[in-house]
């Protein structure tokens, strides 16, 4: 039996012609989010999972916000196109920090069902969607809301123990942190605590010993007061201690204020904010600074400006920061950040992000020059007036349209 050429091209032709027409019968759901997508391609396999945002009927964005109590909240919103265009809804997943992945998991990909059910009440799919009310669970939720034994505080606390040994070389790292927090819409309180030591040992090939200790210990605490929709009022306490830096002994005082040019409900989306701070410090040194300095008593301010966009289009951060002395203009500090992740044309998005600070504040520097181990081992802070850092890319993505097949085989 002889087989053209011609006819198995025109058959592979006519079973792609198949697959796709298939593909593209269903709806066409575009998703961008920082989540569990192969979850999402098994739960919700109704439609299709589209690569391209402009070929979807839905796109689904979705900003993740991570609360002061370790929590997080996902905004959700759909935005319908094509035959779906005008359609939209936008709604928030509050999750919890004691809750597992999985249930994290789990928990959003229930609730963008349920709003997908929205869109598809008016399609022909409309028969694949089910909404369940379990009055039961209702109830159950109610009763825990309403009664809260711990009175909105949340508290972490974390220890990590990490050594690595090698033949020449070894390193021992101890990390202890405690924070304790309490948020309502009107007051934020916070406080962390946390301890950091490090050990380094390095043989040089003469048999020299190089052996090089840090330790840092630090403690905050602030209290943020709503005043309006766009007005935040707060006071911060420090403490601290570290070899790295040359401070024995430090401790800050800094009350603050904040505006938002936006209305603090529409952070998830956008946000553009300016922040004054003016504090107190007193530090004692370990040793003699380069300005002869065993113990000083300091006044600074500072000022913050951050603007924040999250669209379907990509995300865009910048940031400028610069304070001083109010004894000395010339020991000041100014740093300009910015990050960007946008989509350029189909399939096609590029990255961008950089800081650069301009230094002129290290006043806790130790005179003399730093030992070899420090230098080679990082252990202590180095003078310089400047730092810089730039970081680029881009991301291609072509081939089908379509992708709900899930498949974690090796």
């Amino acid at each position: 039996m002889n087989i053209s050429i011609s006819s198995v091209l025109l058959t592979a032709i006519l079973l792609i012609s198949i697959a796709t027409i298939s593909a593209q019968a269903r709806l066409n759901l575009y998703t961008d989010c920082q989540c569990n997508k192969t979850l999402l391609k098994q739960e919700i396999n109704y439609v299709n999972h589209a690569l391209d945002p402009a070929n979807a009927q839905i796109n689904l964005f979705i900003v993740t916000n991570y609360l002061s109590n370790g929590g997080k909240v996902y905004n959700l919103s759909f935005k319908g196109q094509h035959e779906l265009e005008g359609n939209q809804l936008n709604f928030k997943v509050p999750v919890t920090a004691v809750m597992t992945g999985r249930e994290v998991d789990e928990t959003l990909t229930q609730r963008i069902k349920l709003g997908l059910a929205g869109f598809l009440a008016g399609t022909p799919y409309a028969a694949l969607a089910d909404v369940k009310v379990n009055l039961e669970e209702e109830q159950e939720i109610d009763a825990t809301e309403t009664q809260d034994n711990w009175n909105a505080w949340i508290f972490e606390s974390t220890a990590r123990f990490s050594t690595n040994t090698e033949s020449r070389r070894s390193k021992t790292e101890l990390r202890l942190s405690f924070e304790a927090d309490r948020t309502t819409p009107e007051l934020r309180l916070r406080f962390q605590t946390n301890y950091f030591y490090r050990k380094q040992v390095v043989t040089q090939s003469d048999g020299t010993v190089l052996t090089s200790l840090r330790r840092d210990a630090w403690m905050n605490t602030s209290a943020v007061k709503s005043i309006s929709d766009h007005w935040s009022v707060g006071f911060f306490v420090s403490a601290s201690s570290s070899s790295f830096r040359n401070i024995d002994y430090s401790t800050r005082i800094a009350p603050a204020i904040e505006y938002s040019f936006f209305n603090y409900n529409e952070v998830p989306f956008k946000e553009f904010t300016i922040a004054y701070r003016l504090g107190w410090t007193h530090n004692d040194y370990t040793e003699q600074t380069i300005f002869l300095k065993e113990k000083e008593s300091l006044v600074r301010h500072t000022i913050n400006a951050d603007l924040r966009i999250r669209q379907r289009w990509g995300n865009i951060f910048a940031g400028i920061s610069g304070g001083h002395f109010l004894n000395d203009a010339s020991k000041n500090r100014l740093a300009l950040r910015g990050e960007a992740d946008i989509r350029v044309i189909k399939g096609l998005s590029f990255n961008v992000g950089g800081s650069y600070e301009i230094i002129n504040d290290q006043i806790s520097l130790p005179r003399g020059e730093a030992s070899v181990e420090d230098i080679l081992l990082g252990q202590s802070q180095l003078a310089t007036n400047f730092e810089a850092d730039l970081s680029f890319g881009l991301k291609y993505t072509f081939g089908s349209l379509y992708n709900n097949v899930v498949n974690t085989r090796l």
